[in-house]
């Protein structure tokens, strides 16, 4: 039995010239090469002749590894491997699997205490309903070592797993050998470079699908490696899956979607990364997607609880045909350092989307920082809502740059007054080159605090006068029944336009037309380089303004006018002081115009050259005094008034104006 034993050993060494796999420094050896010297000996054959002449007690020598073919007559299946784990007991030893088909008919476990050596070469083909689970460390190159319709279980102490040794990518349809990467067990699982086409359908549910990573797993991609969504006629779809997930990190991955080979018509929400329903703890950084069918980056979905703790950083999301960011519902929702760019297609089309589904969404401690958005079809960063919410908002743009975007930042259709209440932040942050206006909050009245808004050139696709509302750099809109926008309090604004493309640097607008409407709690302090005529439009009715509407220009603007100050006219001063320095005659300004009387309306009077000036308040009497007309010729005489929709009255006065 032993003089049999031996002579299939001495074969094995003797005559093998299969290699095994490398170690992780690259080094390799021979089947026979039993002692890693690079040369088959008899010090090799000793080695062999040891280890199976081992006694039972354990007494002998034992050998750091074992090729498997020592056992069942070198058959290459799961009995061969069963024979060789039972003999290595609970010894710490290395088994190796020289190359070759190993065919796995039944489930087996291989224990933590063996480390498995696969030679290149050696494919396990698992059959289908049986269970190959590895409980200790493998040793593998980067090639295919699984096959067959079965399962695979590796041990979380594997440091890596890869698509690869499930079986080449650039297939037909990759997800295959890449899911069973993702399911294995392996915490870590990275992606070499090269293209992994992948079928973004759940072939069951006929809805979103894709690779779907599990809770606990970081997955690298190696620069060069690329998921490619194949072409579908799908209205929704999903290239990584986050569904209920939890401590989920992505590194580097680029994702390229369908939209210009995509066969169907209808939808809009083929997704390159979508995460959602109660999926905690994610984080995505350095990654790139475009070309999708609908986002670039989806969180969301209005089952609670939401999605809570995602991080993404330094991620570019570009051309993708509806939005490059979507969140629909979420908490805890951090994207810093990214891109949004080139969004177009179908609506929203827009940088950054913040829109809850239902009034039960959450949308609470989403930030934006540092983040830069370019040349998208509607806003680079906006948040819309029709309705109410139940649970109060909390939304932040922090350090965020929009550059060519139709609208720089955008507020729209927000929570009626019954809503749960929140706030929207906007700090140090800049619009450049809006095709329309940089700042608008439109028929919104979520608080909005903005310290720190620089609007450069608002209007590049040179809008008329009669598109105001669209064409000026800062703006409050109102078009809606039955619902009042407001409610902004805005600090350190500043409106540069050097190319004259600005309608008005401040611009609140309402349609008199719509009833029980109109614009409610403005405070708003901004600087311009734009003419005094130019700096601020006020809707054309006495009744559009309700609550409080401050408007203050810290750098004190002067308008000197030497004529009259007609009614039309005088309402492009709100806000400004005007004087009749370098008047030759008395003059006199109407104060009649609607948006002149609005709520909120200011205007400071000086007195600068020795004649009169006469204010004409025919219908809106001025208090106290109850006058329709007021005028001064001294030299020095100061007044400032300011009007409550139905009366003019006097806040500061300098001089006896009679």
């Amino acid at each position: 039995m032993y003089i049999k034993s031996i002579i299939i050993l001495l074969n094995i060494v003797l005559f093998s010239s299969t290699v095994v796999q490398g170690d992780i420094e690259g080094n390799s050896y021979f089947t026979g090469d039993i002692n890693g010297d690079g040369v088959v000996n008899l010090f090799d054959i000793f080695g062999v002749v040891e280890q199976w002449l081992e006694p039972s007690d354990g007494s002998g020598t034992k050998l750091a590894w074992i090729d498997a073919r020592i056992y069942n007559n070198g058959n290459l299946n799961d009995i061969t491997i069963n024979e060789a784990v039972s003999a290595i007991g609970s010894s710490v030893k290395t088994l190796m699997l020289s190359s070759g088909t190993w065919e796995i008919t039944n489930s087996i476990i291989i224990p933590a205490n063996i480390n498995l050596k696969v030679e290149h070469g050696a494919v396990l083909n698992v059959a289908a309903g049986k269970t190959l689970t590895i409980n200790g460390n493998i040793e593998a190159t980067i090639s295919q070592i699984f096959s067959g319709a079965g399962k695979v279980n590796l041990s979380p102490s594997v440091l890596e797993a890869y698509p690869q040794w499930w079986g080449p990518p650039g297939t037909v349809n990759d997800n295959n050998i890449c899911q069973a990467a993702l399911d294995c067990g392996v915490k870590t699982i990275r992606f070499m470079p090269g293209t992994y086409n992948i079928n973004p359908v759940d072939n069951i549910t006929n809805d979103y699908g894709g690779l779907k990573p599990a809770s606990g797993t970081t997955l690298i991609f190696e620069q060069g490696s690329k998921l490619k969504a194949i072409t579908n006629d799908k209205p929704s779809y999903s290239v990584i899956l986050l569904d209920k997930k939890d401590n989920v990190k992505i590194y580097g991955v680029t994702i390229e979607g369908d939209r210009y080979t995509h066969t169907g018509t209808t939808g809009e929400w083929g997704m390159g990364i979508m995460i959602s329903n109660a999926s905690t703890r994610i984080v995505i950084k350095d990654a790139n997607v475009y070309d999708c069918w609908g986002d670039g980056i989806y969180v969301g979905i209005h089952w609670n609880p939401p999605p809570d703790g995602v991080y993404v950083e330094n991620s570019i999301f570009d051309n993708n045909r509806r939005n490059a960011c979507s969140i629909t519902q979420g908490k805890n929702i951090s994207f810093k350092k990214c891109i949004f760019s080139n969004t177009n297609g179908t609506s929203p089309q827009a940088g950054v989307d913040v829109e809850p589904d239902k009034a039960t969404s959450y949308i609470q401690n989403i930030v934006f920082e540092d983040c830069y958005s370019y040349n998208n079809l509607a806003s680079g960063f906006g948040l819309a809502k029709d309705g109410g919410l139940n649970n109060p908002i909390s939304v932040t743009f922090r350090g965020c740059v929009s550059n060519g975007d139709n609208m720089g930042f955008g507020i729209s259709q927000g929570p009626s007054d019954s809503n749960g209440g929140g706030m929207v932040f906007i700090s140090n942050c800049y619009s450049i080159n809006a095709r329309s206006t940089g700042f608008s909050s439109s028929s919104a009245n979520l608080p909005i605090t903005i310290d720190g808004l620089t609007i450069t050139n608002p209007n590049q696709d040179n809008l008329g006068e009669s598109w105001i509302r669209y064409a000026s750099g800062f703006v409050v809109l109102m078009n809606d029944d039955n619902r009042f926008s407001g409610n902004v309090t805005a600090r350190n604004v500043h409106v540069e336009s050097t190319d004259g493309k600005a309608v008005r640097a401040l611009c609140l607008h309402h349609y008199s037309s719509q009833p029980n409407s109109g614009i409610k709690n403005i405070d708003i302090e901004l600087t311009t380089n734009m003419p005094n005529n130019k700096r601020m439009f006020k809707a054309d009715s006495a009744s559009s303004f309700l609550g409080y509407c401050n408007v203050s220009f810290p750098d004190e603007p002067v308008f000197a006018t030497t004529g009259n100050v007609s009614s039309i006219e005088a309402a492009k001063y709100i806000g400004q002081t005007i004087t009749n320095e370098g008047a030759t005659a008395n003059i006199t300004v109407v104060l009649t115009a609607p948006a002149s009387v609005s709520n909120g309306s200011e205007f400071t009077f000086v007195v600068k050259s020795p004649y009169r000036i006469t204010l004409s308040m025919v219908g809106y009497p001025l208090l106290p005094g109850n006058k329709t007309s007021y005028y001064l010729t001294t030299v020095g005489d100061r007044l400032r008034i300011r009007a409550d929709g139905t009366n003019w009255r006097i806040i500061e006065r300098i001089g006896s104006w009679n």
